[in-house]
């Protein structure tokens, strides 16, 4: 991947999306054999190193599950420590990776946390610099950004206060199927919007532009 993401060169998995998460220690004592239990628990497809910044590659999982997998471990190996969990990223873009990476150091790097994803990285921005949040457009939404049908969904549930039925009726469509597209959206993002601060997270990606 080191190589894919700095080099030019091919990129090395089977799937066309994958995530990474990278972790920052406080300290280095018995992070060896952290970072092996994770990587096995998360099928890691390849790791490397930047800096002080440990990242390992997998597909896809449960985020809440890989959320209290680390805290746990962290307890269990004693280990002072901070992940971000990048959600998924589109291997046809390599910039994605690079823009996701430079904003976790931009705005998350020196903050306090034990674990955050790209929802918390999009509230630090929207609290910091909120007019930056358009370059995080692309490697969020991804082909979202492309589908004006999905967007004008999206806009029509903001709109109606998080509400299925009345984006249904507003939109035409059947509340299976407006159900269903949040399904593909939260699936696409990461990005659950029927929850408050996602769909505030939402709502800022697609209108600055």
């Amino acid at each position: 991947m080191k190589n894919y993401l700095f080099n030019n060169g091919y990129y090395p998995l089977n799937n066309r999306y994958y995530r990474f998460i990278l972790i920052n220690f406080k300290e280095t004592n018995n992070h060896h054999n952290f970072l092996n239990t994770l990587s096995d628990a998360l099928d890691a497809k390849d790791s490397f190193v930047i800096g002080d910044d440990y990242l390992l590659f997998y597909f896809d999982q449960d985020q809440d599950v890989i959320k209290e997998m680390f805290l746990s471990l962290s307890i269990d190996y004693g280990i002072i420590a901070k992940a971000f969990d990048s959600g998924k990223i589109d291997s046809r873009r390599v910039e994605d990776f690079h823009g996701l990476y430079d904003f976790y150091r931009d705005f998350l790097a020196k903050k306090t946390y034990a674990f955050a994803n790209v929802n918390d990285l999009i509230l630090e921005v929207i609290k910091t610099d909120i007019k930056k949040i358009k370059n995080l457009r692309r490697p969020v939404l991804k082909d979202i950004c492309d589908n004006s049908q999905i967007e004008k969904l999206i806009l029509s549930f903001l709109r109606n206060n998080l509400n299925v039925t009345k984006t249904a009726k507003e939109v035409y469509m059947h509340r299976n199927t407006v159900i269903n597209k949040l399904e593909y959206i939260k699936n696409a993002t990461g990005l659950n919007i029927q929850n408050f601060h996602d769909a505030l997270c939402m709502y800022w990606l697609i209108t600055i532009k």
